[in-house]
C-alpha cells in the first residue's frame, strides 16, 4: 500500500467535503453525503481529539447558527460518525458532550465511482473549505496585531514540479510522514500553535 500524508490528528484523518442543500433526506445519506458538507466537515473537525457540547462546537463555528449545529450534529449522531459520551455543565445548561465515533475517512471504494466532473466538484468545495480557514487566520491575525507576519507565523503557499516514479514518491512521502507523526502527537500546550497542513498532489500529464 503507497504512503499517504495524513494531515490531521490519529482518528481523525482526511476528509472530502461536498455542498448537500438537503439535510433532512436521511434516507439515502450515506457516509459519504454525511461527511460531504461544509457544515458537517467543520463540526467534525470541531470534535478532532476533544469531546464538546452543542454549544461550545456553535461557538467555535462561530458563523453558523446553533439550530444549525443541532441539526447537523443529530445526523451526525445518526450516522454513526458522532457519539454522545457524557454531560457537563455549560453557561448554567446541562448538555451532552459528543466525541468523533469512527474516522471520518472516505477510502479507495467511496470515490472509485467518482467521474471527472464529481472529482472537480469535491475539489472545489475542499479549495474552498481551505480558502475559509485561511481567510479565517489572516482577519483574525490582522485585527488583533495589525498586521500579518507569515514569516513569524511560518505561513505560505507555493506549488512545486518535479519528475519522480511512484516508488520514489512513496518513499518521499515516507519521510515526511516519519517527520510529521511525532508532531501528530504531541497535545496543546507549552507555547504550540496549532497548524494546518494541507497538500495537493497530482500528475500534470
Amino acid at each position: 500500500m503507497a504512503n499517504k500524508i495524513i494531515l490531521t490528528k490519529p482518528g481523525a484523518k482526511v476528509i472530502i467535503i461536498d455542498n448537500d442543500t438537503n439535510i433532512d433526506n436521511r434516507c439515502a445519506m450515506s457516509k459519504a453525503d454525511l461527511i460531504m458538507h461544509p457544515v458537517r466537515l467543520r463540526i467534525l473537525r470541531a470534535l478532532d481529539g476533544e469531546a464538546k457540547t452543542t454549544q461550545e462546537i456553535a461557538e467555535q463555528l462561530g458563523d453558523v447558527p446553533t439550530s444549525s449545529v443541532y441539526r447537523h450534529l443529530k445526523l451526525l449522531l445518526e450516522g454513526g460518525l458522532v457519539e454522545a459520551i457524557d454531560t457537563r455543565m455549560v453557561k448554567g445548561i446541562q448538555e451532552k458532550a459528543y466525541r468523533l465515533a469512527q474516522s471520518a475517512v472516505l477510502g479507495p471504494g467511496d470515490v472509485a465511482l467518482w467521474t471527472a466532473g464529481d472529482h472537480v466538484h469535491y475539489f472545489t468545495t475542499y479549495v474552498l473549505a481551505l480558502l475559509h480557514d485561511f481567510a479565517a487566520y489572516v482577519s483574525r491575525t490582522e485585527a488583533a496585531q495589525g498586521s500579518i507576519d507569515m514569516l513569524a507565523d511560518r505561513v505560505g503557499y507555493r506549488e512545486l514540479s518535479f519528475y519522480a516514479t511512484i516508488q520514489e514518491l512513496d518513499a518521499a512521502f515516507g519521510a515526511v510522514n516519519a517527520a510529521l507523526l511525532p508532531l501528530l502527537k504531541q497535545e496543546a500546550g507549552n507555547g504550540r500553535r496549532k497548524y494546518k497542513l494541507a497538500t495537493v498532489l497530482h500528475p500534470e500529464d
